[in-house]
């Protein structure tokens, strides 16, 4: 075979495993099998960081009988995924991936770093389906920020939240002297109105 056909042959290949899958496999997913379904499931950019745009990238593939593959088509109308960091929770509609059939995704910005889930619950034709994978941890910003790293999301809100305490505090101390103060102020004039008093009381006396 000449290099020129061999390297046709091998491209034509490869086209083909592709379109069988939608998509090549991609690092840090996790590969879920549910009967002759085979679920891919990762965020769509990684490694995923605190308030980055990323996403669900799940692609689902049905391995036939026959010993080839298809991929799954119409998933968005019989799957939800539940995203979840903590005790925080939120229902997200799945939307077909452009150029990537069986693939699906939603979008989301972390705000929190450290561990997320995600569960698909559904049917896949007579297949239901209810599984929970573990995403990749969400890293800070300061692990691909350059030049200065700007504060995230939940390290302002601390930010905000220990000033709010100070300004507090502070108040209180102002308020703990005007009150000294005032008091002070009084207990001055009252010592005046007796000395007064008592300066008119001995010029009256005989």
């Amino acid at each position: 075979m000449r290099p020129r056909t061999r390297l046709i042959v091998i491209a034509i290949v490869l086209i083909g495993a592709i379109t069988a899958f939608g998509s090549p496999p991609v690092a840090g997913h996790e590969h879920v099998i549910l009967g002759t379904y085979e679920l891919i499931v990762g965020w769509t950019t990684e490694p995923a960081i605190v308030g980055a745009l990323n996403g669900l990238d799940l692609g689902i593939v049905h391995h036939l009988s026959n010993g080839t593959n298809e991929s799954v088509l119409g998933a968005e109308t019989t799957l939800t995924a539940t995203l979840r960091t903590g005790s925080a929770s939120v229902v997200k509609a799945l939307a077909p991936q452009f150029g990537r059939p069986g693939w699906y995704a939603f979008d989301v910005i972390p705000t929190r770093e450290g561990a997320y889930s995600v569960r698909l619950l559904g049917t896949l034709n007579t297949t239901a389906v209810d599984v929970s994978v573990n995403l990749d941890l969400v890293g800070p910003r300061s692990d691909i920020e350059f030049p200065i790293a700007d504060p995230t999301p939940s390290q302002l809100q601390d930010q905000i939240t220990a000033l709010a305490r100070e300004n507090a505090a502070l108040r209180a101390q102002i308020g703990t002297a005007l009150g000294v103060a005032y008091a002070g102020i009084a207990l001055g004039i009252a010592g005046i109105a007796v000395g007064i008093l008592q300066g008119r009381r001995k010029r009256t006396t005989p």
